[in-house]
């Protein structure tokens, strides 16, 4: 199960250096980290991957309601690489 270390009440969950992505917070942090480095603004971005301003500021704050698809779209449009593996596997 969990070690009292891994478990945090109150104080926010702590990030992980790796950048492993275990919600949708996460995702929209990494977006914005890479949109910015690129030097782009959301209307930027949202032109570029043919979304709305609206959708790319919901996406960085994790509560975008959006399809997968554009979801995907978009970190694709960023440069940005998503993974899925078995928790465990290297």
């Amino acid at each position: 199960m969990y070690s009292d270390a891994q478990i945090t009440f109150g104080q926010g969950k702590p990030r992980n250096p790796q950048g492993k992505i275990r919600d949708a917070e996460d995702l929209g942090q990494a977006i914005r980290k890479r949109r910015k480095k690129l030097g782009l603004t959301q209307v930027q971005l949202a032109d570029a991957c043919q979304c709305s301003p609206r959708f790319i500021g919901e996406l960085e704050r994790g509560v975008a309601g959006g399809n997968i698809k554009q979801v995907l779209y978009v970190c694709q449009s960023i440069g940005l690489d998503l993974y899925a593996k078995g928790r465990g596997e290297e």
